[in-house]
């Protein structure tokens, strides 16, 4: 995910739920032929592919809702939630869906997925176009350029055809409270955020970490500029849990927690064995309010 303000990006931050739904990440195919030798191309994820399954697919349980004995309501409640974003990562296809909470499959998912054990993988499903080529040594390969992607099933590992080790579906830890927005370091207001233009900061926290592996989504996309249209200056990437550890920060200082003196804020995170991170977060943080100074005195 990337979050900008000002001409700064901060990466994997995510906005608080209500409780009702989790974020999940998962590694649609790892383009490696699966275990009935099909390879599905990198260009079957076109943007129109891709687009269509942001727009009317289902993230689901193993396939159920394609058996022909099940009843709607069986098919019903093995669909988890739906996708809401897609994005290329580590030249893989990534996709953010989001499951209601209270589905009774996510219920007894949710103890490995908050423990990170590397159970579950996904599986493409809806139609496809194979082809029967031959490479220059003669030797046959099934590849899938075209697919028409209806659904992304989720089932245990050692149950789906195309998988590799490793975490394939991965839990999105959520935020607290969104950022409060400050004036100075050592002025806050109660109740306020970090942007006022709210849709701004949805479409930032939908969008994939890559702008130029950007497909059309139904949450738009964010280019390589800051939110008041500026051209970005500098790029200063956190992890996702440190993150969550700057939102925490932001919220500390609002609540008088940790102190806004340079010198005290890095004995306060040295002593916390956090001394990188402590200067990685003033630095923006510093930044921030410099910035919004001078757009103030413009």
């Amino acid at each position: 995910m990337l979050f900008q303000v000002n001409g700064l990006e901060i990466t994997n931050l995510s906005k608080s739920s209500d409780g009702k739904t989790i974020d999940i990440d998962i590694i649609a195919n790892h383009l490696t032929p699966d275990s009935e030798g099909e390879l599905i191309l990198k260009e079957a994820f076109d943007a129109s592919t891709v687009k269509e399954f942001l727009d009317i697919g289902v993230v689901e349980f193993w396939h159920e809702t394609k058996r022909p004995n099940l009843t709607k309501e069986e098919k019903m409640n093995n669909i988890l939630g739906k996708p809401i974003a897609f994005r290329w990562e580590n030249n893989k296809p990534v996709v953010t869906a989001r499951c209601a909470k209270s589905n009774e499959i996510v219920q007894k998912m949710l103890p490995q997925l908050e423990a990170n054990l590397g159970v579950y993988a996904a599986s493409v499903g809806g139609r496809k176009v194979v082809l029967d080529v031959d490479d220059s040594t003669g030797q046959n390969h099934k590849i899938v350029p075209k697919i028409k992607w209806d659904h992304l099933a989720i089932a245990p590992q050692n149950s789906v055809i195309n998988r590799e080790p490793g975490l394939n579906v991965r839990l999105l830890k959520k935020a607290n409270d969104i950022i409060c927005e400050f004036d100075d370091m050592n002025v806050f207001k109660n109740n306020s955020s970090i942007i006022s233009k709210e849709e701004d900061l949805k479409k930032a926290l939908m969008a994939p970490s890559n702008a130029n592996d950007l497909y059309s989504t139904s949450g738009g996309s964010v280019t390589k500029q800051s939110l008041e249209g500026s051209p970005v200056s500098k790029t200063l990437d956190f992890d996702e849990d440190e993150s969550l550890m700057l939102l925490d920060t932001i919220i500390g200082i609002k609540n008088k927690k940790i102190p806004t003196d340079k010198e005290k804020y890095m004995k306060y995170f040295d002593n916390l064995k956090k001394k990188d991170f402590g200067d990685k977060s003033f630095r923006l943080i510093n930044k921030f309010f410099k910035l919004k100074k001078r757009s103030v005195v413009t």
